[in-house]
């Protein structure tokens, strides 16, 4: 019975990851697209758009690290504390990884759907404000990539040495 309860969890905590966590990571990115982007009249800049999206990638990757530790975490507790069968471990890392894939898809489709977009409206726009508008959907799908690979290597990190999770994430309400 708690095995079963464990698994509606993982599937409510993975729902409801799955839901948000494109808003999240969209907000996250702010900084990251603001620097890339200060404004309305400025010029495009390799190296400016290249600092953004490392700047994204960091601060996205730090906080879906910290819900891939809460997720890890609380599924060791159910194990050892609640005796939990070891079911559920595959579904943890569905849980912690399929969230991030689908906002990747998600932006990667944005970025799709701007290039179109953009190629049926060429006469209105620029191709600077063309090449802009795309980047800015690029910058969410490059960092959200990079966090999903960051998250594979992270569930596995923090399933076989906790006490990194704990270093790193301390201040994560471990339940």
């Amino acid at each position: 019975m708690k095995t079963i309860y464990a698994v509606v969890m993982l599937l409510t905590f993975g729902g409801v990851a799955k839901m948000l966590t494109p808003f999240i990571l969209t907000v996250v990115s702010l900084p990251g697209r603001f620097i890339a982007f200060p404004n309305a009249t400025s010029t495009f800049t390799k190296p400016r758009f290249i600092l953004g999206t490392i700047i994204a990638t960091i601060l996205q990757s730090y906080v879906y690290l910290a819900y891939t530790a809460f997720i890890i975490n609380w599924t060791m507790l159910a194990i050892q504390k609640q005796r939990v069968s070891f079911i559920v471990l595959p579904l943890t890392f569905l849980a912690t990884i399929l969230p991030v894939w689908f906002a990747f898809k998600d932006f990667r489709l944005n970025v799709k759907e701007m290039d179109l977009l953009n190629k049926e409206k060429l006469g209105e726009f620029s191709r600077h404000e063309a090449e802009k508008s795309k980047s800015m959907f690029n910058i969410l799908a490059q960092a959200s990539l990079i966090t999903f690979l960051l998250t594979l290597l992270g569930f596995f990190v923090f399933s076989s040495a906790p006490e990194i999770m704990d270093i790193i994430y301390g201040w994560v309400p471990f339940v």
